[in-house]
């Protein structure tokens, strides 16, 4: 199975929450330190796209600033990208500390079986999840006309690129797992509540799993 590497992007205004998610208490340490962990178990390597001056105490951590300023995630993403030694990259954003490696594991499976496409994303309660998804070096050029033409929907590109959409059915036939804890996203502070209750749940759910 090639080698894939994981983008992580924490340059969000973090608008709704009211302060920037990434630096949030979680598990003894913050959000992002805690998400990085986890991809680092299971990718060769994770760049975070972010600042350098806000994200440095996150040890071991290749640090990338975005090459087009304000972009959103999608500026995120081009970065992430460009920025990867290695074909395939994971990418996520740092409100989703709930993926997990059974669900790594099956997209990296889903990538294997699906060699032509660019993208490998997952769909859940009808609509995709491009933050939790599986992209191509390939796709560069396509997400820069993008950025070029100010045209910044996360997915402005996903019309004019190969990908496999990975349905809800597939993962629950798939994954020993719950998937509203699994795509479970931290938008507004009262969400901290149902992390934490989500965080003491779900030990035994994945250990169970990954058995």
């Amino acid at each position: 199975m090639n080698k894939i590497n994981a983008v992580l992007l924490a340059g969000g205004e973090s608008s709704r929450f009211g302060s920037d998610k990434a630096l949030l208490s979680f598990a003894g340490m913050t959000l992002i330190e805690y998400i990085y962990k986890n991809l680092e178990q299971n990718f060769s390597q994770v760049i975070i796209v972010g600042s350098k001056d806000k994200y440095s105490f996150v040890k071991g951590a290749e640090i990338r600033e975005d090459i087009y300023q304000d972009r959103g995630p999608l500026g995120g993403i081009y970065t992430g990208l460009y920025y990867s030694d290695n074909t395939y990259n994971f990418i996520c954003g740092c409100d989703m500390p709930f993926l997990n490696r059974c669900y790594f594991d099956f997209l990296k499976k889903e990538k294997s079986q699906n060699p032509t496409a660019e993208i490998i994303v997952p769909r859940f309660k009808g609509y995709l999840e491009p933050l939790a998804a599986i992209y191509n070096r390939s796709l560069l050029e396509k997400i820069r006309q993008e950025l070029l033409n100010d045209n910044l929907k996360i997915k402005s590109f996903y019309s004019k690129s190969s990908k496999k959409i990975v349905k809800d059915k597939l993962l629950k036939q798939n994954l020993n797992l719950d998937l509203d804890r699994l795509f479970f996203n931290l938008n507004y502070p009262e969400d901290k509540e149902k992390a934490v209750n989500y965080l003491m749940e779900g030990a035994d759910q994945i250990a169970k799993a990954e058995k």
